[in-house]
């Protein structure tokens, strides 16, 4: 291996599991749904064997009024949903490598199609699917009290699948935690909307009781998006979404951060270069003694080394990267960097 490139395979400790290295192989949509586990199986598979320290699983619904029905994303529903996770994991961790999982509720982007649930949200909104018009309901003190039940019994679900990492997931305008810190979607005149700090609330409180279940055997990661590229009431990186990483700071194990919305976290070398997501996010370093994990289009292993060695990141994530070639740790480590896709 190139010495140059050493402290991308130094072995980094999160919590309570330790990841073998620096590469994390990010959640991400793959064409398998719940219905079709093997395909998900293999492709994890392939990343931890390829290298990945990390492995994570796409998003994850945690109970059945996050319905997505016709995509392609897991489920965490229930019992009967371990199995399947619990294979994935075990493959995962026969190559050394780390699994996680990001749990989430999809919030005022719920279908509904399966189960009839009417979508839900912190206010009476319509949801986040043109080609369904459809109106979400205001959540009741009741409805927050069982989704908060429903991230804890989904939490101890990864836990007895054998995750090493469970997420709790803030990101893309796609998670109900999201759209409750959003000032325009949650007009809320209860203790869970107006101020910052309520509008915070149920994010803080599913955080909490998610580290209460996870114990002393499974780390805690946050994917928040620090900063919104457009849209009313901006969260930005120099506002709210920088108090959000200060109110939380040591909270979690690991800081998992991007920008929203989807087109701009993914953005495209025609118009983003590598490690264009620094300029909102290198200063989350700044405010949490916590390992921080990002995202910006890396191809390069020297862009990947750069972000380690100035402080911007503790671990660089990549999903494009991981498709284009699973392997890519491995042949970096081998000296072949001329072999990589």
């Amino acid at each position: 291996m190139d010495p140059r490139y050493a402290p991308l395979f130094e072995p980094l400790k999160i919590g309570p599991v330790t990841a073998p290295n620096r590469f994390v192989s990010m959640p991400h949509a793959i064409g398998f749904s719940h219905l079709m586990p093997n395909g998900a199986i293999g492709i994890r598979e392939t990343r931890a064997e390829g290298g990945w320290g990390i492995v994570a699983m796409q998003l994850s619904e945690i109970d059945p009024t996050s319905d997505l029905s016709g995509l392609p994303y897991e489920r965490l529903w229930d019992a009967g949903d371990v199995r399947a996770h619990a294979r994935s994991v075990e493959r995962i961790h026969a190559h050394g490598a780390l699994a996680s999982i990001e749990l989430a509720h999809t919030g005022i982007r719920s279908r509904g199609i399966s189960n009839g649930y009417p979508p839900m949200g912190p206010s009476v909104l319509p949801t986040l699917k043109p080609e369904m018009p459809l109106m979400s309901r205001a959540m009741t003190k009741d409805d927050i009290r069982a989704l908060r039940q429903s991230y804890r019994a989904a939490t101890r679900r990864a836990k007895e699948a054998g995750y090493d990492i469970v997420y709790v997931y803030a990101a893309h305008d796609a998670s109900i935690l999201w759209h409750f810190l959003h000032p325009a979607y949650n007009r809320r005149t209860d203790e869970y909307g107006g101020s910052f700090e309520n509008r915070l609330r149920l994010f803080r409180e599913v955080l909490e009781e998610t580290k209460e279940e996870a114990g002393s055997d499974m780390a805690v990661a946050v994917r928040f998006a620090v900063h919104e590229a457009s849209g009313p009431k901006r969260i930005t990186h120099d506002g709210e979404g920088r108090a959000v990483i200060e109110a939380l700071s040591d909270l979690p194990d690991l800081w998992d951060v991007n920008i929203s919305g989807w087109s701009r976290d993914s953005g495209t070398s025609r118009y983003d270069p590598e490690g264009f997501q620094e300029e909102f996010t290198r200063f989350v370093k700044q405010v949490t003694g916590k390992p921080v994990l990002g995202v910006g289009r890396f191809t390069s292993p020297d862009t990947m080394v750069s972000q380690l060695k100035r402080g911007v990141l503790d671990l660089i994530g990549g999903a494009r990267p991981s498709i284009a070639d699973p392997f890519l740790p491995a042949k970096l480590r081998e000296g072949r960097i001329e072999d990589i896709r």
